[in-house]
């Protein structure tokens, strides 16, 4: 795999970019000045907040779509979605699971029973009863949750035997991590997980390198740039960038697909598009403007006028928290650092975000 991949449409000095706060009020800025109002305000940003949370595009469907709550509902009804259950939550799930087990009076087969509905008609709604013990939570995550706490047995490591018979299983079977899961007393979700991390072979830990930082933008660049031609599909609506991980960690062969995505959403992306202070198109506007302004360092940055919609104090925090991942490159000076972002933030994938977002929804 190549270092890099080239952006498309690089900005060269000699022919500069229209500055963001001197184009024309076009639909495009209309947009984004629409959905900057919506984020700065800290109420609109606590009522949508579930809709930033981060998800996987490979998300296993629990439930069918039939049984599932509509998409508005599932956004205005308030329960805690994307946020790891407490110590104190999975212990109320499991006295939620025992007492359903002993008022119903289910015996030793009530733990099987439970954790396999389907087959048992008599309790073919259990976790409706069940799940009312954590009323602030869906029902669907109590049932993911019970299956984890119950089916993944007292030893949470791999031996390597394990891991060995994964991969040969995988070999021979493909992806069928119900019937492997069955055979070694584990939870399918975690014989998947394992799978996912031994594939890998050149995997990393630790630190990541400049090489594998520019090769996941420019992976994430590709795949946010291939949506600009593709459907937007209406049930990707919870789904932060509808980004595949799986596909891009796939490609970047040193990192798991949980591991690319967290490194993303958690340290590349900046904490303030949560809190509603900046939007992620925000730092393709912010590099264009420094760039385009030839500064020698940050003092030289008229930061308060640099974009019209944003705080000058914002703008050069979010610069700051940029700068923190670039390694040996922060040894460099303001005009290459600019260069060296730019090369991960390519102008031309603002254009394609924005024709995605712009794109209506279809079932």
């Amino acid at each position: 795999m190549e270092d890099h991949v080239e952006c498309g449409d690089k900005i060269h000095k000699k022919n500069k970019t229209t500055s963001v706060k001197n184009v024309p009020e076009g639909e495009s800025n209309k947009r984004d000045r629409a959905s900057v109002e919506a984020n700065d305000s800290p109420v609109k940003s606590a009522s949508k907040g579930s809709s930033k949370r981060v998800s996987f595009s490979e998300a296993v469907e629990v439930f069918p779509p039939s049984k599932r709550r509509d998409k508005k509902i599932v956004q205005e009804d308030g329960l805690v979605r994307g946020k790891r259950f407490s110590q104190d939550e999975d212990e109320m799930v499991r006295e939620a699971v025992h007492n359903y087990i002993n008022t119903h009076g289910l015996g030793e087969e009530g733990l099987e029973m439970v954790l396999n509905c389907k087959k048992y008609p008599e309790v073919k709604h259990c976790w409706k009863e069940i799940g009312a013990a954590l009323p602030w939570r869906p029902s669907e995550s109590v049932y993911y949750r019970a299956h984890i706490l119950f089916e993944r047995g007292e030893k949470h490591s791999w031996t390597q035997e394990e891991v060995e018979i994964v991969r040969k299983f995988h070999e021979k079977h493909g992806a069928n991590w119900k019937t492997l899961a069955e055979a070694l007393g584990k939870h399918r979700f975690h014989v998947k997980d394992t799978w996912r991390r031994i594939k890998l072979p050149n995997a990393k830990k630790g630190h990541w390198s400049q090489d594998e930082y520019q090769n996941l933008f420019d992976l994430v660049n590709m795949d946010l740039r291939m949506k600009a031609f593709e459907e937007k599909k209406s049930k990707h609506g919870m789904l932060r960038d509808n980004i595949c991980w799986t596909a891009i960690s796939d490609q970047l062969g040193t990192r798991s697909n949980a591991l690319c995505c967290m490194k993303w959403y958690n340290q590349l992306t900046s904490p303030m598009v949560a809190e509603g202070k900046w939007l992620d198109t925000d730092d393709y506007y912010l590099l264009n403007e420094l760039y385009n302004q030839d500064a020698c360092c940050m003092e030289d940055v008229d930061w308060d006028n640099l974009l019209e919609h944003r705080p000058g104090d914002v703008c050069r925090k979010r610069w700051n928290q940029m700068v923190k991942h670039l390694g040996e490159h922060k040894n460099k000076s303001f005009a290459e650092q600019v260069e060296v972002l730019m090369e991960r933030y390519c102008p031309d994938v603002l254009e394609a975000r924005e024709a995605y977002k712009s794109k209506p929804a279809v079932p």
